[in-house]
């Protein structure tokens, strides 16, 4: 061991150590980062017979060895640290915490408390003279405004939007403040230095929040990932750009008439039918005039004397040295969710469960020109992030879908659609016109589509929404005509006013089964507050039952009736010829569910929905059996003014596509 005498070249202070010389650098740092001696930002340097110093590559000090540095004045020896001439990542990372998770806000993006993950390596590219620009800043809409205000410019990324429109809108942002804010355009002067870019590989995910994630797991209850959400943020961005960025803003807005007023505000973030709400009160108080104008200067990096004109001179030079650059600009973020290992990543987005990922509604040109000929919708016009998802086997999606006429002629037909799932292939959803007498005729109809499925982009954290779906196979060795299928509930469905569809799923389509629509109704037993789902099909081509074929079917159960825009149940009225009815003023396709109180042997029923969805009816088919088969034998009552133990349940569902 030797004294070695470690001097900081732009300090006066010497500090005395005793050190190996055949040590190797690498392990002279370790030595001196227990004495915060040296840190990231200093390197080795040796001096030169000129007297200048030669800074030592961080990568180098492996291999170099203390004496090759050492300086031998007068019988003592020197080392000479100085200050790092370039950044590398890992002081960047340090300085502005490129590792931690992120959220967006109105206040401009959050960095979270912790981290998730720790960066073990990146890629670092200096940016030459294309990092100087000049430009200006305007917003087209409130969500371009939140997208541009948390520092993703140019990335419209799909992945953006979603974490955009998680905190998209806040009550009491409508006012002419927020409004004007939207109107308005900054001039901006940006200078950046360098690219940051990492990808799940570059992480190590950490202790804590692994246990984190393991403990939400555990808990079954969705609300613990919020919890996570506060504590790590949203998403990383993996793709950062440092420097320095000032904003001017460049139109002038008055305030004048603003009055004193307190806001109740809450974050309502608003997917299709989805609203939830993060609340908090705030005192918004303006008591005089303010104007913003072209002197109202934003910074972000670099160094700039306060209360003076900008000096872009002054504020490019201090932006040489790196310890004054910030993040100018993100790209590509990735949800935290997302960059956990498999494992952990699938057992999150189970154990938060289904969800409503989409719906929307699409016309439809249905030509029924041969007796039995179905209809086949493709889901063409579904948004390619959405079609990724579907097709995903780890995202178990199904499909539900309701149909109507869109230009009132259809007196005398009604339409039934079910859905034809293959393996690995995007749902089609299959539609049959039932006419009493034949004729041929084109409808133009309206299809509403709903997609459920495993959040596994996790864009449905914060919704406060659980589905449920009940999936029963029916697969007999001896097929029958109506089959009862026996639904075990953990919720009273009809006391607690739950939502609850029904649909069939097929996942073949040929020559046997084309012409056949299958129909159900759910009935309580009364025993043991069981549920009953009474299923029965029906070939429209020779118009008689059939047995059932081979199909799954799919009950789903939503716990939050707000999901929906309404949710309620209707008795049936009946009109002047005893034909049961329920009216409404909106002409939209309904979800619709009858429910059979009592047991009472009821005639299979279908529904239709007349008007374009402005009524629904109930229907019956003819089955030219003459009376001899089991539904024909058994099942007669219709419902009545006299029996009418039958309740619709109607959801209606807004269009939107959850998922950005």
């Amino acid at each position: 061991m030797s004294s070695i005498f470690v001097k900081n070249i732009d300090e006066k202070k010497l500090k005395l150590y005793h050190l190996d010389l055949i040590d190797n650098l690498s392990n002279i740092r370790k030595e001196l980062e227990k004495h915060n001696t040296i840190n990231d930002i200093l390197s080795f340097s040796k001096k030169s017979p000129e007297n200048e110093f030669a800074e030592i590559e961080r990568e180098h000090e492996e291999k170099l060895l203390l004496k090759d540095i050492i300086d031998n004045v007068n019988s003592c020896n020197y080392l000479y640290l100085t200050k790092n001439s370039r950044a590398n990542w890992n002081i960047l990372n340090k300085k502005c915490k490129l590792d931690y998770g992120r959220t967006m806000s109105f206040d401009g993006i959050k960095k979270a408390n912790n981290r998730a993950f720790i960066m073990k390596n990146c890629e670092l590219t200096e940016i030459n003279a294309e990092g100087y620009k000049k430009g200006e800043l305007e917003f087209e809409s409130k969500e371009d405004w939140m997208k541009k205000t948390n520092l993703f410019l140019d990335d419209d990324d799909i992945n953006v939007m979603n974490f955009v429109n998680l905190g998209i809108s806040i009550k009491g942002l409508k006012d002419e403040n927020f409004n004007n804010e939207i109107k308005s355009t900054y001039r901006y002067t940006e200078l950046g230095k360098v690219i940051v870019k990492f990808n799940r590989e570059n992480l190590e995910l950490t202790d804590d929040f692994k246990d984190d994630i393991r403990d939400a797991i555990g808990s079954k209850d969705p609300r613990k990932f919020r919890e996570i959400i506060k504590e790590y943020g949203q998403f990383i961005p993996t793709e950062i750009i440092l420097g320095g960025r000032v904003y001017f803003k460049d139109v002038k807005i008055s305030l004048e008439n603003s009055a004193d007023n307190s806001v109740e505000s809450s974050v309502n973030a608003s997917f299709g039918p989805f609203n939830f709400k993060i609340g908090y009160n705030s005192n918004n108080t303006r008591k005089k005039s303010k104007f913003y104008s072209s002197n109202h200067m934003k910074l972000l990096g670099g160094k700039h004397p306060d209360d003076e004109n900008f000096d872009e001179k002054a504020w490019i030079e201090s932006l040489e040295d790196y310890q004054n650059w910030d993040c100018i600009e993100f790209k590509n973020p990735i949800s935290i969710f997302q960059l956990l290992p498999d494992d952990l990543r699938k057992e999150s987005f189970v154990s938060i469960g289904k969800r409503i990922l989409y719906t929307s509604t699409e016309d439809y040109n249905y030509d029924l020109y041969e007796l039995g000929r179905h209809g086949t919708f493709e889901l063409r016009n579904i948004p390619e992030n959405i079609l990724e998802i579907i097709l995903n086997e780890e995202a178990d999606c199904d499909a539900f879908a309701t149909v109507i006429d869109a230009d009132e002629v259809s007196t005398n037909v009604f339409f039934n659609c079910q859905i034809l799932r293959k393996p690995k292939a995007k749902p089609n959803i299959i539609i049959h016109g039932i006419q009493e007498e034949f004729q041929k005729c084109k409808y133009k109809l309206k299809i509403k589509i709903m997609i459920i499925g495993y959040d596994i982009n996790f864009n449905f954290i914060l919704s406060d929404t659980i589905v449920q779906l009940n999936k029963e196979v029916y697969d007999p060795e001896s097929p029958c005509l109506f089959n009862n299928m026996k639904l075990q509930l953990e919720h009273e469905l009809i006391t607690g006013n739950i939502p609850f569809l029904g649909f069939p799923i097929l996942d073949n389509l040929d020559s046997s089964n084309n012409s056949i629509i299958i129909g159900h109704n759910f009935c309580n037993t009364q025993s043991d507050d069981k549920f009953r789902i009474d299923t029965f099909s029906y070939c429209i081509k020779n118009k008689f039952y059939v047995n059932l074929p081979k199909f799954t079917f799919c009950t789903l159960i939503i716990l939050n009736s707000n999901t929906f825009n309404s949710c309620e149940s209707f008795p049936f009225k009946f009109n002047k010829w005893k034909k049961p009815f329920i009216d409404f003023k909106e002409s939209n396709p309904k979800y619709i569910s009858l429910y059979c109180s009592k047991d009472n042997n009821y005639n299979p029923i279908f529904t239709s929905q007349r008007g374009r969805g402005k009524q629904i009816c109930i229907e019956y088919v003819n089955c030219n059996c003459n009376k001899t088969c089991f539904i024909c034998m058994n099942k007669t009552s219709k419902i009545s003014t006299k029996q009418n133990d039958i309740e619709c349940k109607i959801f209606s569902l807004s269009d939107g596509i959850i998922m950005n």
